[in-house]
């Protein structure tokens, strides 16, 4: 049957959007409730509410926009999407900023303090440290100087004059490749 994995990951994304928007809805939802009910500060709390949503809800219209499938008005699949379960890459990376940003919400309710909010800065620490290593292993592949900047390990200039001991059976493996294997019937 043509098309099928295209209707499992039309399926799948469709499933992984609901379940995301749903928890996102009530989670702010029970964030907001709870600063009404338990009538806590505002102000300044506020504020780091809006501003701490803001990458969660960006990261969030960004998996809509690549995730969510196009069917025609007949049902047909014009376009499936990306696919959102897959492992690694900026979709999950965008996942975990979601997930980052509820459970530091919903932490934020259950003990009430703004020192919670200084967690969030995991999110860009954590971006810059993997642009970093994207930016580093990019020189090291064109040779530009990247990595170790020329350190060695204590003990590599010893370990770089030592050759190792090769056994009996590998001398005999390379003295044996080193001469023709061709055979005349």
């Amino acid at each position: 049957m043509a098309g099928q994995s295209s209707k499992k990951q039309v399926a799948s994304n469709q499933k992984i959007l609901k379940e995301i928007h749903l928890i996102t809805i009530v989670s702010y939802s029970l964030f907001i409730i709870s600063r009404a009910v338990l009538s806590r500060p505002a102000g300044v709390f506020n504020l780091k509410f809006i501003l701490t949503s803001i990458p969660a809800l960006a990261s969030l219209f960004v998996i809509e926009k690549f995730g969510r499938p196009r069917l025609d008005s007949k049902g047909a699949i014009v376009k499936t999407g990306e696919d959102l379960a897959q492992e690694g890459g900026l979709i999950e990376y965008l996942f975990d900023t979601i997930y980052l940003t509820i459970l530091l919400n919903l932490i934020a309710v259950v003990f009430g303090s703004q020192k919670i909010y200084w967690f969030f800065l995991t999110i860009p620490a954590f971006a810059a440290y993997k642009i970093y290593g994207i930016i580093n292993a990019g020189k090291q592949m064109f040779g530009l100087g990247g990595g170790d900047k020329g350190k060695k390990a204590p003990g590599a200039e010893a370990s770089a004059k030592v050759e190792p001991v090769k056994s009996k059976r590998q001398q005999k493996m390379e003295a044996r490749g080193d001469k023709q294997k061709v055979r005349y019937r």
